[in-house]
């Protein structure tokens, strides 16, 4: 065992470690299922030894009970540079004593012999357990050295779900044999399962050795004051309750399921409905184990935690589950469950790992696999001794039969959710809000983005990563975001560039610092895509570096995309710098153009009277439609103008008509024509004149009639003007009362009076700006 000591892991030994840690959980596994207390071992001591509901709960609460043994192990290894020697010798002794179990087996073909069987069972197991919990936290506290934290949770996921697919195969074989011998071989058949069970679980150990165990050279010398460390730690003490509280609650039932299934007065299933029932539940494990383990490595832990708790819900369908119903309701229930309790099962270890400081982290494991099988113990006593109280209770509704099993069934599942509430509580290092998790996973896209995570990470085809990242989406592509931000360094441009996309659109602070540095990077084009996507994540500590690369760059296209990116940011700083850049007389028209747009989305609204010069004088239509984006960022919200003048002329003449059909049909646009008037029939012909002359403005802009439509909607747009401030005020003094209450409504009027003001004089209007007016008096009406 010395031998594979080491204070450091090299990747070839880390991969290794990997790889036994594996095989020996699959070992593990197929101990574990026959001999403790599992569906297997369940019936048999249940329904074929003849022990009853009590005797099985005690039993389970005794073995769980001696969990307060795990407070021995903080000395043990606290006075010890080594976790796996003592760890391997006591669970060999351990492993050896639940060959007892085949022995019982063997021993009950003789029915004088059963209650003898018992009787050794309920005496080798709890000294078994005494042994499994007196070292148990040494394997913990030693795989929380050996495998780094920024991959421990999808490994140990990936690895359940290897574990898992042996579950499968063994668990649905040893049921299916169970069913198929007859009754009179069914004791030795079961301590054959039992005998392959304990030998798997020696040969598990001792595939441990090989192993490495790092060494840290700079472990404190333990002392008895660490011991009671964690009892300071307000958050680890309400996450060891609640967690223990959750098993309780699952234990109040759990053992009591399957015997349920198969009992003539329960459900009265085959004992093969055991294994189909699990091959369901751990297929949908081995398939959902791996994406809990990504999402606890990015998002945290808690949040899968508490979304595992959930997974007793699924046993709702116990309630109607009858021999008429078990064929469909069992599978349900096995898949629902499988989708959810890895979450809650492998989580609340890697929470709990997380929540322990490393340089004490074994006391912190050893009181917590304390508390919380101290808490947990009681769940099956409970649960059995309410079952045998409750026997006489029977209630029939609907053809349902319910008994003291379903009462006990009820209580479980909300005390677990109960548990669950006070686990969303505790707080955790890094971990993201319930509800930011939850609305990312119910998003179909987050399948596709895990999809891609492996892709990302280590496919050797560009083209594969350059489309994975290009299919990123903005509400589920966090759940990939290392791996994206990776990418900024890859040797292929297309990549690097993609990646910044990516980033933009994720928005995620965690992004920024990496593309701040591409602001210099070699590649003009990749500093433009950096600008851009540092803009679409709006974080204000971008504004310093956006600021230095407008001033030093000589491209005027780079300096386009930060005056954008600074818009987009909008902190004050960022206004300050962009008004600073309009008044300036040594750049570009095209230039000038980005940043009026970027001030205006800021609602800098000084710059109105210049911007719609410049657009009904602009020549060039790119420039002219920016600078109508300018004026519709002061008129309502900023970008929703964009839909009605670009992309094809098909698809904006719909999106036109789209606004002018919204305008006949919002009422209250309509009474402006006819506000004060009281006669009913009045109304009714103001209200038809109203919408033939949006009808007539709309087929005017189809058959490019710009300056009639534009004067028809300056008529609507008077009408409106005068419903909020009054006929009885000059124009003046209409402006100036709108700038006190409305920015927007003064930027309307203003467009108004500065518009009739040109048609009056006599200037000639181009019919692409008097479009461009038209549209934007009806953008401000649709959007108040």
């Amino acid at each position: 065992m010395s031998s594979s000591s080491c204070t450091r892991l090299t990747p070839q030994q880390l991969n290794r470690a990997m790889m036994y840690s594996t095989i020996t959980g699959c070992l593990a596994t197929i101990w574990g299922i026959v001999c403790s207390p599992q569906p297997i071992f369940n019936v048999f001591f249940r329904n074929w030894l003849g022990a009853s509901s009590s005797e099985l709960g005690t039993l389970v609460a005794i073995l769980q009970l001696t969990g307060i043994f795990q407070v021995l192990a903080i000395f043990i290894y606290g006075y010890s540079k080594r976790k796996k020697p003592f760890f391997i010798t006591a669970h060999l002794i351990h492993r050896f004593l639940t060959l007892s179990i085949a022995l019982s087996a063997f021993m009950a073909t003789d029915p004088a012999n059963r209650p003898w069987g018992i009787r050794l069972i309920m005496v080798s197991l709890p000294i078994s357990w005494f042994f499994m919990n007196i070292s148990s936290a040494g394997w913990w506290s030693w795989v929380a050295d050996l495998f780094p934290e920024n991959i421990r949770g999808a490994f140990f996921l990936r690895r359940s779900a290897i574990i898992n697919i042996t579950n499968i195969v063994w668990f649905f074989l040893a049921s299916m044999v169970l069913d198929l011998v007859p009754e009179n071989w069914v004791f030795i058949v079961y301590g054959g399962i039992f005998a392959i069970g304990a030998i798997s679980g020696v040969v598990d150990l001792l595939l441990n050795i090989p192993i490495p165990e790092p060494l840290n050279p700079e472990t404190p010398h333990f002392t008895p004051q660490q011991a009671l460390e964690p009892f300071k730690n307000g958050d680890f003490l309400r996450f060891s309750f609640a967690a223990g509280l959750a098993i309780f609650s699952i234990n109040l039932i759990g053992p009591f399921q399957a015997p349920f299934v198969v009992d003539p007065q329960g459900a009265h299933a085959p004992n093969t409905w055991l294994g189909v029932m699990y091959v369901i539940s751990q297929l949908m494990w081995v398939v959902t184990a791996p994406f809990w383990g990504t999402v606890m490595d990015k998002w945290g832990r808690k949040p899968v935690v508490v979304l595992g708790c959930l997974h007793v819900l699924s046993w709702i369908g116990y309630f109607f589950l009858t021999p008429r119903t078990y064929f469909f309701l069992l599978p349900l229930i096995s898949l629902l469950a499988g989708l959810l309790a890895p979450a809650f099962w492998e989580g609340v270890n890697q929470m709990m790992l997380s929540l322990a400081p490393t340089q004490n982290r074994l006391s912190y494991v050893a009181w917590y696999m304390m508390i919380v099988g101290f808490i947990s113990a009681g769940g099956s006593l409970v649960g059995g001794y309410l079952i045998d109280l409750l026997a006489p209770f029977h209630f029939f509704f609907m053809g349902l039969h319910f008994q003291s099993f379903h009462v006990v069934q009820l209580l479980s599942i909300v005390m677990v959710v109960f548990s669950a509430f006070i686990i969303s509580r505790v707080r955790g290092s890094y971990d993201q809000g319930l509800d930011f998790v939850m609305g990312r996973l119910v998003n179909p896209g987050i399948i596709k983005t895990y999809s891609y995570i492996e892709t990302l990470s280590g496919t050797e085809d560009p083209s594969r990563t350059e489309e994975a990242l290009r299919s990123i989406e903005a509400a589920t592509g966090e759940l990939a975001l290392q791996e994206i931000i990776a990418r900024l360094e890859d040797p292929y441009p297309e990549i690097r560039e993609e990646a910044a996309r990516a980033l933009g659109r994720l928005r995620s602070p965690w992004a920024v610092p990496h593309l701040i540095q591409k602001l210099h990077d070699p590649s003009p084009y990749m500093r433009i895509i950096a600008a851009r996507a540092l803009g679409k994540i709006r974080d204000p500590q971008a504004v310093p570096a956006l600021t230095e690369a407008l001033e030093k760059s000589h491209s005027e296209e780079m300096k386009e995309a930060c005056l954008q990116a600074l818009g987009d940011i909008g902190t004050e700083e960022a206004r300050k710098l962009i008004t600073a850049y309009c008044q300036r007389e040594d750049i570009p028209e095209a230039l000038r153009a980005t940043a009026i747009e970027a001030a205006s989305r800021l609602g800098n609204y000084e710059a109105l009277e210049y911007i719609f010069h410049r657009l009904i004088e602009e020549s060039n239509p790119g420039l002219r439609t920016q600078y109508a984006m300018a004026l519709s960022n002061l008129l309502g919200p900023n970008g929703k103008f964009y839909a009605y003048i670009s992309g094809s002329s098909s698809a904006v003449a719909r999106r036109v008509a789209q606004l002018f059909k919204r305008l006949d049909l919002q009422s209250h646009k309509k009474s402006l024509l006819y506000s004060g008037v009281s006669a009913k029939e009045k109304k009714k012909e103001i209200k038809q004149q109203y919408r033939a002359k949006i009808q007539t403005i709309q087929q005017q802009l189809e058959n490019e009639q710009s300056l009639e439509a534009l004067k028809g909607m300056l008529d609507i747009s008077r009408y409106y003007v005068r419903q909020f401030i009054g006929s009885s005020r000059t124009e003046e003094e209409a402006y100036q009362l709108a700038q006190r209450v409305d920015p927007g409504l003064a930027t309307f009027l203003y467009l108004i009076m500065a518009t009739e003001g040109i048609l009056n004089s006599g200037k000639s209007l181009s019919r692409e700006s008097a479009t461009l007016i038209s549209l934007l008096l009806a953008y401000f009406i649709d959007n108040s």
